[in-house]
């Protein structure tokens, strides 16, 4: 009868401790000063002892890697959209992956910071889980988080890690940015694809990089490589300055990244075109 109970008990750990897929929802505000949400499906892919968090979108890309040798992840909208990290438990690893379109490599940050989580007495049930709160901030926010430990890994959506369960709900105090478990699923991974091609950098450096996009999106590109069509399907003569004015109005639109105590291409901007302006005079 011991044995019995020991298997009973340990079942879920060994479930868990497998590969899984747990499928979240995340709706966020891409404009600071709009009440718009979206929503985009990230899945944080756990095999043994790592996981990477990312959008359904680059989990599909990354897949096309393998099988066929190519995929495409480029994102004008590259400001608070890619969330993609990679995670290793047993060595304390978290990288961050930055993206800038039409540029290979790609890049990674180290972030450094261990997250400080002060967990609650506050408790609720979740869907099937039952869950209790910690509080814990990151990236100039406060962020409130549900866990349970009827999933044993220590892990949850993009950087958050480290409380005894599954995160299974997490969002800032301003519902700017909100995590949803939707969906486990159970695999055993026959790949489990992790972009190689990469470049360490600094907060300052991916400042610099998303400048210079911004500046000049289609600069390590030629004219020629650019090629437009009407609504006939008829290719059409390519306004570069056109496409870099509407580019950099999208990445204007959506400033409102998860790390607001990093440096922001919206205050950068701001400060480009108040020198504009002030030539102008």
């Amino acid at each position: 009868m011991k044995l019995k109970f020991f298997i009973l008990t340990l079942f879920p750990t060994l479930i868990f401790s497998q590969n899984s897929s747990f499928i979240y929802e995340m709706k966020f505000k891409p404009n600071s000063d709009s009440t718009k949400t979206e929503k985009i499906i990230y899945f944080l892919d756990v095999k043994n002892q790592e996981s990477i968090f990312r959008s359904e979108k680059f989990r599909t890309s990354d897949s096309l890697r393998i099988k066929r040798g190519y995929g495409n992840s480029a994102d004008m909208q590259f400001n608070n959209k890619q969330l993609y990290v990679y995670k290793k438990y047993d060595k304390n690893v978290v990288n961050k992956y930055v993206f800038i379109p039409f540029i290979e490599p790609k890049y990674t940050i180290k972030v450094k910071k261990n997250l400080i989580w002060k967990i609650t007495n506050e408790k609720r049930k979740i869907g099937q889980y039952d869950c209790q709160k910690a509080e814990t901030n990151y990236g100039g926010r406060k962020w409130f988080a549900w866990f349970t430990n009827e999933i044993p890994i220590q892990d949850g959506p993009y950087v958050f890690r480290g409380l005894p369960g599954l995160i299974v709900d997490i969002s800032d105090e301003n519902s700017d940015y909100y995590f949803k478990l939707g969906e486990v699923r159970h695999f055993l991974w026959k790949e489990f694809y992790l972009e190689t091609s990469q470049n360490e950098i600094s907060w300052e450096d991916f400042k610099k990089l998303q400048m210079n996009f911004y500046n000049n999106p289609f600069a390590v590109l030629n004219k020629s490589d650019v090629t437009n069509y009407d609504e006939a399907g008829n290719i059409v003569e390519t306004d570069l300055k056109r496409m870099t004015e509407s580019i950099q109005e999208r990445i204007r639109n959506n400033n409102n990244p998860i790390e607001l105590d990093r440096p922001k291409i919206r205050l950068l901007i701001t400060l480009l075109l108040i020198r504009y302006f002030y030539k102008r005079v």
